[in-house]
């Protein structure tokens, strides 16, 4: 790897970062709750609403938002570029296929040095838009 937006674009094409997302979902579901009825033997006006008190904790969380945030601005920046340069990012950063230039040139039909030339132009463009949006890259 050679930058932090090289790393969060492979986890972005290899699945890790949905797979944190819902990892972290179930971790906050999952997390014991505070009793609210210290000392005594039944709560009277404590009213149940699990699902709410669920989707207030998945919206208070600040690493679930971090990691949303990530993933959603890639998708965006995804979108507005042509299908050419995405299945070429797509095929260099997804560490499941582990393609080399070589591979993605001649299935791409395009030189190895414009494959390169199409993911510098895209990383580029996502390392700026997470630094002007101030996320963690």
């Amino acid at each position: 790897m050679a930058d932090k937006t090289d790393e969060l674009l492979t986890n972005y094409y290899s699945g890790v970062i949905d797979t944190k997302i819902l990892l972290r979902r179930s971790e906050l579901q999952w997390q014991p709750h505070d009793d609210d009825n210290i000392g005594a033997s039944r709560a009277i006006n404590k009213i149940s609403r699990p699902f709410e008190d669920l989707v207030i904790k998945y919206e208070g969380d600040q690493v679930l938002h971090e990691l949303r945030n990530q993933r959603d601005t890639i998708k965006r920046i995804e979108a507005s570029w042509d299908e050419t340069t995405r299945e070429i990012v797509r095929m260099h950063y997804d560490r499941r296929d582990r393609l080399t230039w070589l591979l993605i040139s001649l299935r791409m039909n395009l030189s190895e040095r414009t494959c390169r030339s199409y993911q510098k132009a895209f990383k580029d463009s996502v390392g700026e838009a997470l630094t002007g949006l101030n996320i963690a890259v």
